[in-house]
């Protein structure tokens, strides 16, 4: 089998990790509309008791996301190897981000299902859950920016005649990059635009990842197909 047969079958995936990402968005009732950072512990509590079913599901099914997020840098790193490089030190970089994303996200899930496994426990343990939840899920940019930072580099070191990528591609993943950092920040406040409910911890990090993962889906869709193309003509 030739490499880019795998190559496909891993581009695939990547429709089902957006279905996966937007069901389990909406059915975590907690994303629709962003916990408070300052709920009480009892008002925190009685979220997790009157959503517990939901809370459940929803982490379960998130979970695999976290893992589809694989298979997309894969396919970059990839990519990358077929630049002009005389080493493959972006290569290795890039695989060693891969790792970060989908372990943190499966720790803020690990969270959510904790605080809804026993919802009768004490309300300050369950808003002790929801803290860490919420913090791990938001603060966990540094990887996916190094991805961005790291793809961008790579496009604009690569001088071939006909490059793997275009260059908007690279300016594309400097602005998902820059789109991503104020949420690095979310610690610092419970309240405005840097909270982990806030416009932009919140709604501008996830609606961006959300636009990442189509556009560069799109993107190494037809790159790949364009080589699979010429060397079927080579052949």
């Amino acid at each position: 089998m030739k490499r880019t047969d795998g190559e496909l079958i891993l581009l695939c995936t990547l429709p089902v990790v957006a279905l996966i990402w937007v069901s389990a968005f909406f059915l975590f009732p907690g994303f629709v509309h962003p916990m408070s950072p300052n709920l009480s512990a009892e008002e925190v509590a009685s979220f997790y008791r009157d959503e517990t079913a939901r809370i459940r599901y929803s982490m379960i099914l998130f979970n695999w996301f976290g893992v589809g997020l694989v298979p997309i840098v894969i396919l970059l790193a990839m990519q990358i190897r077929r630049m002009a490089f005389k080493t493959p030190i972006l290569t290795y970089s890039l695989i060693a981000c891969a790792g970060g994303p989908p372990t943190l996200f499966l720790i803020a899930n690990m969270f959510w299902l904790l605080g809804s496994f026993r919802p009768e426990r004490a309300p300050e343990l369950t808003q002790l859950l929801n803290d860490l939840a919420w913090l791990t899920f938001t603060i966990l940019v540094p990887y996916l920016i190094a991805q961005c930072l790291l793809f961008a580099l790579a496009i604009f070191w690569d001088r071939q005649e006909q490059p793997v990528f275009k260059p908007w591609v690279a300016v594309f993943n400097l602005l998902i990059a820059a789109a991503l950092a104020p949420a690095a920040f979310t610690a610092l406040a419970s309240t405005g635009p840097f909270a982990w409910d806030g416009v932009l911890s919140f709604w501008l990090k996830n609606v961006a990842i959300a636009v990442w993962i189509i556009v560069m889906g799109l993107v190494l869709a037809q790159t790949i197909r364009q080589q699979r193309a010429l060397e079927r003509v080579a052949a």
